[in-house]
């Protein structure tokens, strides 16, 4: 009987710790701040990225993309496969895309021409990526405020990254661009026209 109630006790007190514990926690928890969370907002949106546009090349080893914001600056993004060695690029500013819009003609048209702008090339020989380059969204909002003329407006340009060293070469007022689907060591490219000199006073 003795032995009983010895054991009895020892589980009442045992129980008696464990509420106490259990309590002192509640109450060290109800005295900690709520960690309230921030909401989402429209500008959280402008910096998601998407990856649009992957490119492998010829051999296997190399990877190129377009990695998109919603609306800010993008890049293009080289990896290597085999090492994981990766490349990055800015390629400048790209709208959010419209809605489809049927009233527009070629609508259609015009929106995959966009995108295959976005696209980068990997050239045959698997040694370079090209790619367009479109102003920065902090220049083309500067040449609105200064209310310049559409010929003054900031221009697309062209990017040659170099798969062996991650540098880039840059060619300005570029509309457009092609890379032979065999061969390396050429691009053929459309080039802006020159803006018109403006008459003597």
């Amino acid at each position: 009987m003795k032995s009983l109630n010895h054991h009895s006790r020892r589980y009442v007190s045992t129980i008696c710790v464990i509420a106490l514990i259990a309590t002192s926690l509640a109450h060290a928890f109800a005295q900690q701040p709520a960690t309230s969370k921030r909401p989402i907002t429209h500008k959280d949106y402008d910096s998601w990225h998407s990856i649009q546009s992957p490119q492998i090349s010829r051999d296997g080893k190399f990877v190129a993309y377009a990695y998109m914001a919603q609306d800010e600056d993008s890049e293009i993004v080289a990896r290597n496969l085999a090492t994981g060695q990766e490349w990055r690029a800015p390629r400048g500013y790209r709208p959010p895309a419209p809605p489809p819009d049927d009233s527009i003609p070629n609508f259609g048209e015009l929106i995959a021409a966009q995108g295959r702008l976005a696209r980068p090339a990997i050239t045959a020989d698997n040694k370079f990526v090209v790619f367009s380059i479109e102003p920065a969204k902090a220049e083309l909002n500067k040449a609105k405020k200064e209310k310049k003329r559409p010929d003054d407006m900031p221009k697309n340009g062209l990017g040659i990254m170099d798969l062996s060293s991650g540098q880039v070469a840059k060619i300005d007022r570029v509309k457009n661009f092609q890379v032979p689907e065999d061969g390396g060591g050429f691009i053929a490219y459309l080039m802006e026209a020159k803006p018109a000199t403006p008459p003597a006073k």
